[in-house]
């Protein structure tokens, strides 16, 4: 059975150890520039704590699916969780048994660090489930680290995604959408992109950046005719401009920005 333990709290303990070992001979700055170097050395430390293995050894000494009923303690019982536990559960590459650990959990922490261990993994089989976070009514940093790792994959998740889409609310489509902007040469997709633009003249520096992502040179209309708009804000201004020469084109017509607040800034700024 693992101890729930507290490792990082040894690893302070350390760090105090060295610093009172060291009176006189280090400066401050150059020990908290050697923590990092100090992490990994306290990785190979025998400690009594841990039945005299090292932190690094042992973690790695128990199966995938103790390492997660630890995790879970941890998480319960507050304890903070170290970075030689995830990595124990990296190292176990076990992707199938890290996804079958999301089936039906609720625990927002545990679900986030098994998100960031399989990101880590970079794991294919994560879409279906990924895909549930999304659409279904989870947290929001749940469904942003979701959206984040499934465009990693956008080509293998294109068809789920596209299939989500249609039947999704506005909420579900703009992480939809995200991920959408990632893949190329789908008409589909560019027909999406398109129509999520224009309906978001709101936020024009988001949906013209996925245009501009995308790289179809045939959005050149759009995000012309957008920026034309007599009332269009600087910063708006700024960003068509960008996607417009990032897809190849150009656009030198004189605008007044004059009365802009953001204009405004940027120009005292420079004075």
């Amino acid at each position: 059975m693992i101890k729930i333990i507290d490792v990082d709290q040894l690893f302070d303990k350390y760090i105090s150890d060295y610093v009172y070992g060291n009176i006189g001979k280090v400066k401050p700055e150059e020990i908290e520039n050697n923590i990092p170097k100090l992490y990994l050395e306290f990785g190979d430390v025998k400690l009594k704590e841990l039945d005299g293995k090292s932190p690094n050894e042992y973690y790695k000494a128990f199966t995938c699916a103790e390492l997660l009923e630890c995790l879970k303690k941890h998480l319960e019982k507050e304890v903070s969780v170290s970075d030689f536990l995830c990595e124990a559960l990296t190292d176990q590459k076990n992707e199938k048994e890290l996804v079958g650990a999301l089936d039906g959990e609720n625990d927002e922490e545990f679900i986030l660090y098994l998100m960031n261990i399989l990101g880590e993994l970079n794991s294919k089989l994560i879409k279906k489930r990924y895909l549930e976070f999304i659409t279904w009514d989870y947290s929001l940093p749940i469904k942003e680290l979701a959206t984040e790792q499934l465009k990693m994959i956008s080509e293998d998740v294109k068809e789920d995604v596209l299939l989500a889409f249609s039947d999704a609310d506005q909420t579900v489509k703009d992480y939809l959408t995200e991920i959408l902007a990632e893949c190329k040469g789908d008409e589909r997709v560019f027909d999406i992109l398109v129509a999520e633009f224009a309906k978001h003249q709101d936020n024009v520096p988001l949906y013209a950046g996925y245009l501009a992502k995308y790289g179809d040179e045939r959005a050149l209309p759009f995000l012309l005719a957008s920026i034309e708009r007599e009332k269009i804000s600087y910063a708006d201004f700024e960003e068509l401009r960008f996607a417009i020469e990032a897809l190849g084109g150009k656009y030198d017509k004189e605008r007044d920005f004059s009365a802009d607040k953001t204009y405004k800034k940027i120009k005292n700024a420079g004075k």
